[in-house]
């Protein structure tokens, strides 16, 4: 049998196949739009009590670059402020203007 095609199997069955691959893409950094110009305003946008988590972001970048676990170790945000926020980062890369979405009013149970 082949010696490379040998180590090139044994190699993705010891890591995985996707270690032949590179790395997931980077994501880019959207330029701040409209009146958005700072994380302040694009958490204030977004709603939900995000604009309490805007001094932990040191900048735009900073922003649509920290990670889940920086967020959650680093900056000490909750699991629902993380999937908030990093969903409207990901709506906002793909040219959607933040707004407020309400949260439904939970309904009692009757008996």
């Amino acid at each position: 049998m082949n010696t490379v095609f040998t180590r090139c199997i044994a190699r993705a069955s010891a890591a995985g196949a996707r270690s032949l691959h590179g790395g997931a893409a980077k994501k880019s950094i959207p330029a701040p739009r409209g009146d958005i110009q700072d994380p302040a305003v694009f958490l204030t946008k977004i709603g939900r009590s995000s604009e309490q988590a805007a001094e932990k972001f040191k900048s735009w970048d900073h922003l649509f670059t920290a990670s889940t676990q920086e967020m959650k170790s680093g900056l000490g945000l909750s699991v629902k402020q993380r999937r908030w926020i990093l969903n409207w980062r990901e709506k906002y890369r793909q040219g959607v203007d933040p707004y407020v979405i309400p949260l439904k009013p939970v309904k009692k149970k009757s008996k």
